[in-house]
């Protein structure tokens, strides 16, 4: 049986109205898609962030790519305003979600990058970009990159870091959102073979994957990374799930 292919991403919207019936498609991607947030000035820049994985005829990268939506009708979105904003290598448990927090930094979610027990022991690993929250700075770029780090990052000191690291110890954080009136960001995250998580997102916390799956031990034969686990806010066994 030959490798088993999810349908890739389209962008589409509707006219806000009761009678709509169908929705125009305003981009299609060679990436799945994962998540879409809007810049916090988007009425007057009109970005908006997507993040993804892909392509499947090259080596898989998840990547967060900005688009420029036309601030004048018919307000379209041109492939030729496409700025990859981060990008790193992963093939599995890929993250690739996006929100603004209300600090106005952009927070990406990345996954283990591997399809099954954390192959590339990526959880504890501090110098990768994976496994990962990586907080960054969109209206600032510097260094070459469409970004800058914010400085006050939990690990901007810190030696053999990825300074983006906001916190760390994931599987597939593959949901983020930010609670726009309280400022806190909550994301929802895959387990391995038990558990489905939600995590309230802290600064500078370890998450404990993949010592741990939330709060029960996985393979306590790997190294932890140097800061105490932080356990799921919400637990959710899979025995317990709808048949």
């Amino acid at each position: 049986m030959g490798p088993v292919r999810m349908g890739t991403g389209k962008l589409k919207r509707f006219v806000d109205r009761p009678d709509v019936s169908e929705a125009e498609t305003l981009m299609e991607f060679d990436d799945i898609v994962y998540g879409l947030t809007f810049h916090p000035g988007f009425r007057t820049n009109g970005f908006v962030y997507i993040g993804s994985n892909g392509p499947y005829n090259a080596g898989k990268k998840t990547r967060v790519v900005r688009y420029t939506i036309a601030r004048t009708a018919p307000y379209g979105i041109g492939p030729q305003s496409r700025l990859v904003i981060i990008e790193w290598d992963s093939d599995g448990h890929n993250g690739g979600d996006v929100t603004f927090g209300n600090d106005g930094m952009l927070y990406v979610t990345s996954g283990d990058g591997t399809s099954d027990s954390d192959a590339n022991i990526a959880g504890q690993d501090l110098s990768k970009l994976t496994a990962k929250v990586l907080r960054i700075d969109v209206d600032h770029p510097s260094g070459g990159k469409a970004y800058s780090v914010p400085a006050d990052n939990p690990f901007v000191k810190r030696p053999e870091v990825r300074p983006e690291t906001w916190a760390y110890g994931l599987r597939n954080p593959w949901r983020i959102t930010t609670d726009r009136q309280t400022g806190q960001i909550w994301l929802g995250e895959n387990g391995q073979d038990l558990w489905e998580l939600a995590r309230l997102v802290v600064r500078g916390a370890n998450y404990g994957w993949s010592v741990y799956e939330g709060s029960h031990p996985f393979n306590l034969k790997r190294t932890l990374g140097p800061d105490p686990v932080v356990f799921p806010t919400i637990e959710h066994p899979h025995r317990n799930s709808a048949r």
